[in-house]
């Protein structure tokens, strides 16, 4: 289940999380009804969410300059100086620039229709932090993608897998900054990861159970997280 196919999981494990942790608000029928805006997946959608003190990740720019241009002084008073955009589907660079042209902005965009990411994308990412934080210990890096629920979190994943995190580590750090964040592709950057360093079979092994065993143990709805985006991604 991604945030374009909600059809699609990256594992069955994945696929299975069903829970009514999230709030029950805004299913009232009718894009008119003014509690949708009142929901998590609403709520967090666009919350700049601090995962460590030089990483956040968040949901898109909104569509308006206006409100974009809102965001961005936000993400700068955050202390955002570089950002790692994760969509294939649409880019802010022309916009980032001419508002925000402090900013060091990467165009890093991937498909969100299940399955696998390619290594390249994930350690090219790793690369743009790396860039990033060369510049100094005041540098912090917004990663996003449309949602903020699959693509940036799965970034923000392997990024701190390469800073010496365990799977079930990085998992936690950012499911507690952001509660949307379902981070569906963290077995595919597993991957990429122990090819990069290459693990032996049982360190694979070991690091893809405590994937599984945290997607069981902190399950989440993500057909109604998406769902409730997809109520207020037009307002």
């Amino acid at each position: 289940m991604t945030e374009n196919a909600t059809a699609n999981t990256a594992s069955d494990t994945a696929s299975s999380m069903t829970t009514d942790n999230l709030s029950a608000g805004g299913f009232i029928p009718g894009y008119s009804d003014p509690y949708r805006f009142e929901t998590q997946g609403a709520r967090w959608w666009r919350t700049p969410c601090l995962v460590n003190d030089d990483m956040l990740i968040s949901g898109d720019l909104h569509h308006s300059p206006e409100k974009a241009s809102v965001q961005l002084k936000q993400w700068q008073e955050a202390g955002v100086t570089h950002i790692i955009d994760c969509r294939n589907e649409w880019s802010d660079l022309r916009l980032v620039n001419e508002l925000a042209p402090s900013i060091t902005y990467y165009e890093h965009g991937t498909h969100d229709a299940g399955g696998d990411q390619d290594d390249l994308w994930y350690t090219h990412g790793w690369q743009y932090y790396q860039d990033a934080m060369s510049y100094g210990d005041d540098q912090r890096v917004m990663i996003h993608c449309h949602m903020g629920i699959n693509r940036a979190p799965s970034m923000a994943f392997y990024i701190l897998l390469e800073l010496g995190r365990t799977p079930t580590q990085a998992l936690t750090e950012i499911r507690t900054a952001r509660p949307i964040a379902a981070c569906y592709y963290a077995i595919s950057a597993w991957h990429t990861y122990s090819r990069t360093h290459g693990l032996r079979a049982s360190a694979r092994a070991e690091g893809l159970q405590e994937i599984e065993d945290y997607y069981t143990a902190n399950r989440i709805n993500l057909s109604r997280v998406i769902h409730e985006v997809r109520r207020v991604e037009h307002d």
